[in-house]
């Protein structure tokens, strides 16, 4: 987890009602020794690594409702901060994951993109680079580690629900956004969180080097 360990906590506590077994690690994409901290937590623990999902985002020091909407009002220091975090940052966590995913039988890696590499995002310029990274990213890593039996992916989500609302954008405004798309609506988090699912499991044995978009459907109208 980065910044939110409280919600970390809650997903392990899920788990284990659940009935299985939850550990959190804290992680910042911007600290190269927290990575490798943090993965090696986790190999220690379980022993191995079959799956990894490349999650975490990092808006830089802006925030996400302090980015300007004109390029030419962009800091250079917080466009280097977002860019490096997202996409560097991705980098040094599969870096380390790596080794452990080949040594599995059935290796899996997940990077979770955003359709803010195909939408208009105001002031999303980093962000939106940083991801649109991540395929270029993918291919290459479909390419190395699919010859020792690891499948990469990407699952692109659009603007996501949790119990029927944004965190940030009113139900109102998602209603009428929800328009705009072909499937008349937005996907939710766990819609995203079964398409991940999906691709890390056994009952998907060759799909290898695709971007997964889970995001309502094509774009109708801006």
């Amino acid at each position: 987890y980065g910044s939110r360990k409280e919600a970390a906590e809650e997903v392990v506590a899920e788990i284990e009602e659940a009935g299985g077994q939850g550990f959190a690690v804290p992680m910042d994409l911007n600290d190269a020794g927290s990575i490798e901290s943090a993965v090696a937590a986790v190999l220690e623990r379980w022993g191995g690594l079959d799956v990894a999902v490349a999650n975490a985002v990092n808006w830089g020091k802006l925030g996400f409702h302090g980015r300007p909407e004109k390029i030419e009002d962009a800091p250079e220091d917080w466009w280097t901060e977002v860019l490096r975090a997202n996409l560097e940052g991705n980098f040094r966590f599969v870096q380390q994951v790596a080794p452990a995913l080949r040594r599995s039988s059935a290796g899996r890696l997940v990077l979770v993109s955003t359709d803010v590499t195909q939408r208009p995002l105001p002031g999303s310029w980093p962000y939106g680079a940083a991801k649109a990274g991540l395929h270029g990213f993918m291919t290459a890593l479909s390419y190395d580690l699919g010859a020792d039996g690891v499948l990469v992916n990407v699952v692109m989500p659009g603007i996501t629900l949790e119990d029927g609302k944004h965190r940030v954008i009113p139900q109102e405004a998602t209603d009428e956004i929800a328009k705009a798309f072909s499937a008349r609506r937005l996907p939710h988090t766990t819609e995203v969180a079964d398409t991940i699912l999906f691709l890390t499991s056994p009952r998907t044995p060759a799909i290898q080097g695709e971007i997964i978009r889970v995001t309502g459907g094509a774009l109708l109208q801006q």
